[in-house]
């Protein structure tokens, strides 16, 4: 088992703990409208061919437990890095985002198309998230370089701030209110816990301004750079 496997693994097994325990969490702040967290990210984009094969364990919760929130494939993605995690209040306008693209950009020059195979199903106490294994060093040679950069910058920032990010996951379903056949959802993560979903060879990356959930209608991309064969 891979370093990245053991640490899902662990993940997912704490996260059952606690649902045995206590039940799933939903989240709350999925419906106020006064949530007004935003903050800036870099990310990837699944292709549709990918989101299609999301969209089969999707549509397998959204069919037992409705009412839940499910990524509409728009929304779907998977973090490289949160530059500054999303806050209240948080404002671009008073930010040099000129300076933000020009020190990510030369973070990203060395750096090639990142390739992930996405692969299983996992738990957190108030989402389900489809797990992402990097094929090749990219994804950590980015967040490496970036890790770099900002070290030696006086740009507002948050790196690795909540905590040091290895994964490569992709949130697919968040609780918004109680889970009324928790053991359904639990067969449906069983049942969906080795499946193969699909690789990606990812050949951008977006710089985005967003909110705590990624909903399009809220995600401005301020810069897209291209990633090198």
């Amino acid at each position: 088992m891979t370093a990245l496997q053991s640490h899902y693994s662990q993940l997912h097994e704490e996260a059952l703990k606690h649902i045995a325990r206590e039940g799933f969490s939903y989240d709350t702040a999925l419906e106020d409208p006064k949530d007004n967290r935003r903050g800036l990210t870099l990310l990837l984009r699944p292709d549709e061919e990918l989101k299609a094969s999301f969209g089969r364990f999707i549509t397998a919760v959204k069919t037992t437990d409705p009412d839940q929130y499910f990524y509409p494939p728009a929304d779907i993605h998977v973090t490289i890095m949160p530059i500054i995690s999303c806050y209240p209040g948080f404002n671009k306008e008073s930010l040099d985002l000129s300076g933000y693209i020009s020190l990510i950009r030369k973070a990203l020059k060395p750096v090639r198309k990142m390739q992930i195979r996405f692969e299983g199903v996992m738990a957190s106490p108030s989402c389900l998230l489809i797990r992402g294994f990097p094929v090749n060093s990219e994804l950590e040679h980015c967040r490496e370089n970036l890790r770099a950069a900002f070290a030696t910058t006086h740009l507002e920032q948050s790196l690795d701030k909540r905590y040091k990010l290895i994964t490569a996951h992709s949130t697919v379903i968040r609780f918004r209110q109680k889970v009324n056949q928790p053991e359904k959802i639990l067969d449906i993560l069983e049942q969906f816990k080795d499946c193969f979903f699909g690789e990606q060879v990812f050949d951008q990356v977006e710089f985005v301004f967003n909110d705590w959930y990624q909903r399009n209608e809220m995600v401005k991309t301020l810069q897209s750079f291209p990633l090198k064969h």
